[in-house]
C-alpha cells in the first residue's frame, strides 16, 4: 500500500508521526511473517513546503501535492486551529479540496479524522454520502453540510472510497481500515496484532457525555429527570409524552428535531447510561442492575446494552475493571 498524508497548516503532528511509525513497523513485522505486503509513505503539503502544525512544531514533507506520484490512499489529518485561523486559510483549503476531488475521481481512497471531515464536507465529497465525525463537533457538521447522512454513532464509516473516522486519535482506526481495504483483512489483524491495538467494533454512544445531549435544550433536561425518577418502573413513550403535557406525535417531531432521534432511543440510551455508572461503581448482579435502570426483563436489557454498547454487560464490566487494575 502507498499511502500519502495531507499536511496543512494547523494539522496534527501525532497522526503524521503515529502513521509512519505504524507502517514501519507494519513492514518490519511483514518481513518476519514473510507475508509479501509492503507499506510506504510520504507526507505531502500545497506547496512542497514544511507546515506548522497545531502545536506549532514544523512538520517536514516529501513533496508538494502537484508532483506526480503514485499512491493508492489519502490520509487528511485533523487540525487545531481557532475559528478565526481557520478563515484566514480558506484559500488553501479550496486548494486541497479541489486536489482531493481529482484524486478520488481518478479512484483513490480518501480517509480523514476528527475535524478534518470539515475539509471533505467543504469539498462536496460527503455529499448525500455516509460519514462521521467526533460527536462534539456533530452539530456543527450538520448545520453547515446538512445534505451529509450522519452517522452519530459510528467510530468510522465507509462509503464509494470515502473513509471517516470519529475522534483525534481516530486515525489509528482510519490507517487500519484503509489496510483491510487495500491489503485484505488478514494483513490488517495482523497488523493490529502487533502494535497492540484493539480492532473491535466500537461506537461512539459509550463516550458521549448525557450531559452534552441534555445542554441542547430545556424539553431534554425534563425527560431525563423523568425517565431517571421511573425508577423499576418501565418508562414507555406514552407516559413520557403525558407527564411533559405533549401528544406522542409532537414529542417523536420534537426529539427527532433535537437529537435526530425517536424518544424510545432517548430513554434507551438514558437506561443504558445509568445501567454503565451501576456496572463500574458496584458489584451489584446484572439481573439488580436491569431492574435498577428501568427493565423488567433481563434479556431485554441485554439487547439493549449490547445494541448501544457493542458488548454485554459482563464484558464491559470486565473491561472497565481490567482499566482501573
Amino acid at each position: 500500500m502507498k499511502l500519502a498524508i495531507l499536511a496543512l497548516e494547523g494539522c496534527m503532528h501525532s497522526a503524521i508521526a503515529g502513521v509512519a511509525d505504524i507502517l514501519s513497523l507494519a513492514n518490519h513485522v511483514m518481513q518476519q511473517s514473510g507475508a509479501k505486503s509492503r507499506f510506504s509513505c510520504r507526507t505531502l503539503s500545497l506547496d512542497g513546503k514544511p507546515v506548522r502544525a497545531g502545536g506549532g512544531q514544523m512538520v517536514a514533507v516529501d513533496g508538494a501535492i502537484g508532483k506526480r506520484g503514485s499512491f493508492d490512499a489519502i490520509i487528511l489529518p485533523g487540525n487545531l486551529v481557532d475559528h478565526v485561523t481557520a478563515e484566514r486559510l480558506k484559500p488553501q483549503y479550496a486548494r486541497a479540496g479541489a486536489w482531493l476531488r481529482q484524486q478520488h475521481a481518478n479512484g483513490r481512497l480518501i480517509g480523514a479524522f476528527c475535524s478534518g471531515v470539515f475539509l471533505l464536507a467543504g469539498a462536496g465529497l460527503l455529499d448525500n454520502r455516509r460519514a462521521t465525525i467526533t460527536w462534539w463537533l456533530q452539530s456543527e457538521l450538520r448545520q453547515r453540510h446538512p445534505t451529509i447522512d450522519l452517522t452519530p454513532d459510528a467510530v468510522i464509516t465507509v462509503a464509494d472510497r470515502i473513509v471517516c473516522a470519529a475522534g483525534p486519535m481516530s486515525w489509528v482506526d482510519l490507517l487500519l481500515r484503509l489496510v483491510e481495504l487495500i491489503e485484505g483483512k488478514q494483513i490488517a489483524k495482523l497488523c493490529a496484532d502487533y502494535v497492540v491495538i484493539d480492532t473491535a467494533q466500537r461506537t461512539q454512544s459509550i463516550f458521549m457525555p448525557v450531559g452534552y445531549l441534555l445542554s441542547q435544550d430545556p424539553l431534554l433536561t425534563r425527560a431525563d429527570l423523568l425517565v431517571r425518577r421511573a425508577g423499576e418502573v418501565p418508562m414507555t413513550v406514552k407516559r413520557l409524552a403525558d407527564a411533559l403535557g405533549l401528544s406522542e406525535r409532537t414529542l417523536n417531531r420534537k426529539f427527532q428535531e433535537l437529537t435526530h432521534e425517536p424518544p424510545q432511543s432517548f430513554i434507551m440510551r438514558r437506561r443504558v447510561e445509568h445501567a454503565r455508572t451501576l456496572l463500574e461503581s458496584t458489584t451489584q448482579p446484572i439481573k439488580t442492575i436491569a431492574r435498577a435502570a428501568g427493565y423488567e426483563d433481563e434479556s431485554s436489557f441485554r439487547k439493549a446494552f449490547r445494541k448501544l454498547t457493542l458488548m454485554s454487560p459482563q464484558a464491559y464490566r470486565s473491561r472497565r475493571t481490567e482499566r482501573a487494575a
